[in-house]
């Protein structure tokens, strides 16, 4: 038996679930499933069988399975399914449980596994590993780039790169102590005789047994980073006071988008210090992700535009791990010989603001909110009075937009039904039956047929509510979704061949927005079950409105209801399964007991 509280759970658990009745018909699916799947909900529905298809139900009542399923684009990937019988004295139903194959932790073993030679080969800083006996046994592309090595060379004395030997002796000791070693600055020679300083990182490896076996080492090259300091030394002691008091931050990076400096204003905005940052890649402390451009794609920009590049509204990390709006200013850095040395990246925080912008977009979107909160408040007045219309308002609102979605399709309708028309026309559907309020409780509420006088009474609710929605938008001095809901309120009881009413008018003489309504509403009626009716099935509904199709309704609208018919049923039944999720069997077997 469903309750609130179950589908509350179904639907925020993070796992994908679908419910199924016997009949292996889909009742219910959360919005995981839908995100997990790439899937939207129209795409379940509209092909469900052969979604039912790949889930093979019998196989997966018989255990966990993994299986191919494709996405909206046709692009299969695999996910373990699994479905549960249930029983309940409303009968049973079918749980399916479907969810990303393999954990996080398998997934990375594997990942580490198959890729980590690609990632010591590709790491840009100079790796490789010893023994304690100094016999270099792998080392990536990187290190003899740095060193000028051929790659099938074989290094065996290590103390050869090492121009101080007490530096190398000193790392030793520390890392048989067990100790890591963290940016020592040393000297080496490359193979031409040339010398490289650098930053030595190193850690020792052990055996299964825990015993030191080798060592890995890092060398970061700084030969080209002290090289700048010292060109820029000279000039630094003119601007080192401007530099620090300016309160926009920069920072100034090599050719290669290494941090060589940065001022106060810098470490205030990102929160590193100084010696947190110089050294560093520009990137691996500041970019967001890796959709946004590389800092070396930037400064190709800044090649192209003479020098110069901006960017807004840039998303940067910062060091407490969130994150940071500014405007940026990149610029190249000459010396004398007119030669790019560096690139300068002033960058003003633009974090409040946009978030002040996000609060506005946020109060916006409330009172749209609270717009379409307090007209469906209004349209329910109606239902305040008629306590057997249940929630006809919603399923209404659901088919007239789906209706108009479908209707966009054609080529005639693009340019015309725009997302907000489909907005506005679903909004003030629910108003189409808003004039019901000023007819008299013993005749909107009579329980039996009416007589004629009394039908003509009733027939005065869409004047009524066209009126009263007409004086509204005068009051407002423009154009609204009150300008669909007049319409609509106005003309839904119009036919196609011009018998209807209020005017008798006929065809396309009949605003768009009231043909739409007039399909969803009378579909709706015919659903509902009243003092005065029985309630129609949904194939005795669908027969009524083919019957009145070229009469009553619009032919167009029409075929295009038809074609879809079975997207309306599961609205309908969803809607009241959301609203009674208690009267299961009722949804399942809609033409039981009628």
């Amino acid at each position: 038996m469903f309750t609130d509280v179950f589908v509350k759970i179904i639907e925020e658990i993070s796992e994908g679930f679908l419910i199924l009745n016997h009949d292996h018909e889909i009742l219910f699916f959360n919005e995981v499933l839908l995100k997990m799947l790439d899937l939207r909900s129209r795409d379940i529905l509209i092909h469900e069988k052969e979604f039912l298809g790949y889930l093979n139900i019998p196989g997966i009542l018989e255990g966990e399975k993994s299986l191919s399923i494709p996405n909206a684009h046709g692009v299969s990937r695999d996910f373990l399914v699994r479905a549960l019988q249930v029983q309940s004295q409303d009968g049973h139903y079918i749980l399916v449980k479907v969810s990303e194959e393999g954990g996080a932790s398998s997934r990375l073993v594997q990942l580490y596994q198959k890729n980590y030679k690609r990632l010591f080969n590709n790491i840009g800083d100079a790796l490789f590993t010893a023994d304690l006996d100094g016999n270099i046994l792998t080392a990536n592309k990187a290190f003899f780039e740095l060193t000028g090595y051929n790659e099938n060379a074989k290094l065996k004395d290590l103390s050869s790169l090492y121009i101080y030997h007490d530096d190398l002796e000193e790392k030793l000791m520390r890392l048989v102590e067990g100790k890591a070693l963290y940016n020592l600055e040393t000297h080496i020679y490359t193979k031409t005789g040339g010398i490289k300083r650098v930053l030595d990182t190193s850690w020792i490896v052990k055996s299964e047994s825990g015993a030191i076996t080798g060592y890995v080492t890092q060398f970061k090259d700084v030969t080209y980073l002290k090289s700048i300091e010292s060109r820029l030394m000279i000039s630094e002691r003119n601007f080192t006071i401007l530099f620090d008091t300016i309160i926009s931050s920069i920072i100034i990076v090599d050719p290669e988008g290494t941090i060589v400096n940065l001022n106060a204003a810098a470490e205030s905005m990102y929160g590193y210090s100084w010696d947190d940052t110089v050294g560093e890649k520009f990137d691996f402390l500041f970019r967001y992700n890796k959709e946004q451009p590389s800092l070396m794609k930037i400064i190709g920009k800044v090649k192209e535009n003479k020098g110069r590049y901006i960017e807004t509204e840039v998303r940067r990390n910062v060091k407490d791990g969130g994150l940071i709006y500014t405007f940026a200013s990149y610029a190249e850095i000459l010396d004398l010989a007119g030669e790019v040395i560096a690139y300068s990246i002033v960058e003003k925080d633009l974090t409040e603001r946009i978030h002040l912008e996000q609060k506005l977009r946020e109060s916006i979107a409330e009172v749209k909110e609270t717009q379409a909160a307090t007209i469906m408040g209004f349209a329910r007045l109606t239902e305040y009075r008629d306590k057997n219309t249940g929630k006809h308002l919603e399923r209404i609102r659901e088919f007239t937009r789906v209706l108009a979605i479908q209707l966009r399709e054609l080529p005639k309708f693009r340019d015309y039904i725009t997302d907000q028309y489909i907005e506005d026309i679903a909004l003030s559907s629910t108003l189409h039956d808003v004039g019901k309020v000023g007819i008299e409780d013993r005749i909107l509420l009579k329980d039996g047929r009416l007589t004629r006088e009394e039908y003509e009474r009733i027939k005065e609710h869409s004047r009524l509510g066209g009126s009263a929605l007409e004086a509204v938008q005068k009051e407002l001095n423009k154009e609204s979704f009150l300008t669909l809901g007049k319409e609509i309120a106005y003309y839904h009881h119009e036919h196609w061949d011009g018998t209807g009413y209020p005017d008798g008018l006929k065809g396309e003489e009949i605003p768009l927005s009231a043909r739409i309504v007039a399909i969803a509403d009378v579909y709706d009626a015919l659903l509902s079950k009243r003092p005065y009716k029985k309630s129609y099935s949904h194939s005795e509904a669908v027969e009524i409105i083919r019957q009145g199709r070229g009469t009553q309704f619009d032919p167009l609208l029409t075929d295009i209801f038809l074609k879809n018919q079975e997207i309306y049923h599961r609205i309908s039944r969803f809607i009241e399964f959301e609203a009674n999720p208690i009267n299961i069997e009722d949804i399942i077997h809609p033409e039981e007991g009628r």
